[in-house]
């Protein structure tokens, strides 16, 4: 009894003492971290991650976040217009609208803990920012530059600079506000852009759609949440919301998905094939459809059904088709129809992929679709289905000839109905779970051990 007694009181020893370990990982205690995750959704979370603890184009993840202790004085500078002025007055009130523990304020007086703005020329930028040869490389007259560089020490943001230089042929003056909105908030902590949400704010390329989005302000608050501490390391919040955060413990979350995957898609590799080189590539869960060139209104309607039908299938895939007036966007997929009366094939197609590697985490940003077709009785009456299946292979690029030789879809007159192993693999692929840029080295491994698994299970 005595002995029994002695191994209990070692076992509450060391649950304790190991329980203090765990707590002393910041940002305090198991409560926090559990208020954290009841307030913010899982998007969020994982947003944060990948916003706050990467700087564009570096390869490696921060350390450590940065955030203002004090409030941000904001002075404007350079050459700037009564609108830019006020572009600079609306994001700041913004802001505060959120009731931050920080308030930024505007100034007329330079100050040692402030965000200074400089609206002018390139050269006035370079001088600004001191990096004359990166603005000069940057520079794109017929893009917006805005750059933003911050100083801090022990996770606190003491000082930031931003450049912003309009392109004179883009006068969309609700693009220009959310511009310095987007630099005065990354100049507060949020230094890394993303692929992975096209209307957000961060999103890495050009979307005059773009905004401050609930997903943007929820990073920005938790930023900002007293639990979330000063030079926090990422380690440290990557032990404490390793439960939510996808790229946290993958090999887990990834053997779990599998494991609820149809078997037909472990015993093929189908999977393996949608890997793009050694990584998976996937686009954005906001996806934009624009049709070109020689579109009838069949094409128009046959797009729409089965854009319809796709985001049935996954709920992380939310895919349009592009308004008239979108212009061709710097993301999604762009079907460019071709007549060619002189080509010897009924249907022909080719698919471009331009892939973005400056974030975190890397996604297709953009596919290019050429289907060209002769005025042949097959060309017409399979260009719909051509259709259907340049869209699913933009979204997967996976060879057709991989897809165990079964059609994408069947095509009604009122409805396309996605064949059930396509449908899966899509959502799989689409799963967040699979990360982009995820190895396929590392894929395999993890599918190969759930095969010992259930050999050994007998299943």
């Amino acid at each position: 009894m005595q002995c029994s007694h002695s191994i209990l009181g070692i076992l509450a020893v060391f649950f304790i003492l190991s329980s203090c370990g765990l707590n002393d990982q910041q940002p305090g205690d198991f409560q926090k971290v559990a208020l954290l995750k009841k307030t913010y959704s899982v998007a969020a979370i994982n947003y944060f991650y990948e916003t706050v603890f990467h700087q564009d184009e570096d390869s490696a993840k921060l350390g450590h976040l940065s955030k203002w202790k004090s409030n941000p004085q904001i002075l404007v500078g350079g050459n700037p217009s009564a609108e830019e002025i006020g572009y600079v007055k609306d994001a700041v009130a913004r802001i505060n609208q959120m009731n931050l523990s920080i308030a930024c304020q505007l100034t007329n007086q330079a100050s040692t803990d402030g965000i200074e703005i400089c609206f002018g020329s390139v050269d006035q930028a370079a001088q600004h920012l001191k990096a004359e040869r990166a603005i000069a490389q940057d520079a794109d007259p017929n893009r917006h530059l805005a750059v933003a560089r911050v100083s801090s020490s022990g996770g606190i943001i003491h000082h930031a600079h931003i450049a912003i230089l309009y392109n004179p042929q883009d006068t969309l003056t609700s693009l220009r506000r959310n511009i310095v909105l987007e630099e005065i908030v990354q100049a507060l902590g949020i230094p890394g852009d993303s692929y992975a949400y096209p209307e957000s704010l961060f999103f890495q390329n050009y979307n005059p759609s773009k905004h401050f989005n609930p997903l943007d302000s929820a990073v920005l608050s938790l930023l900002y949440e007293d639990a979330i501490p000063f030079d926090y390391p990422r380690q440290s919040f990557e032990n404490a919301f390793a439960d939510v955060l996808y790229p946290v413990d993958a090999e887990e979350k990834i053997n779990d998905l599998l494991k609820s995957a149809p078997q037909e898609l472990l015993t093929s590799n189908e999977v393996e094939a949608s890997f793009t080189g050694n990584e998976l590539l996937k686009h954005p869960q906001q996806v934009v459809v624009l049709l070109k060139g020689s579109v009838g209104q069949a094409d128009s309607v046959t797009l729409e059904m089965a854009i319809g039908s796709l985001n049935k299938i996954s709920p992380n895939l939310r895919i349009r088709v592009a308004r008239p007036d979108d212009g061709e966007p710097d993301y999604g997929i762009v079907l460019n129809f071709l007549q060619l009366d002189s080509q010897a094939e009924p249907i022909k197609r080719n698919i471009d992929i331009l892939k973005g590697k400056d974030c975190m985490f890397p996604r297709l940003t953009k596919s290019k679709v050429v289907l060209s077709f002769n005025r042949s009785d097959k060309a017409r009456k399979f260009r719909p289905q051509s259709l259907v299946d340049a869209l699913y292979f933009s979204l997967i690029p996976l060879p057709q000839n991989q897809l165990r030789g079964k059609k994408v879809a069947t095509i009604g007159p009122d409805l396309i109905r996605f064949d059930e192993h396509a449908a899966n693999l899509l959502k799989l692929i689409y799963s967040p779970e699979l990360v982009g840029g995820l190895k396929l080295s590392d894929f395999k491994k993890i599918k190969a051990s759930i095969k010992k698994t259930t050999v050994a299970e007998g299943k």
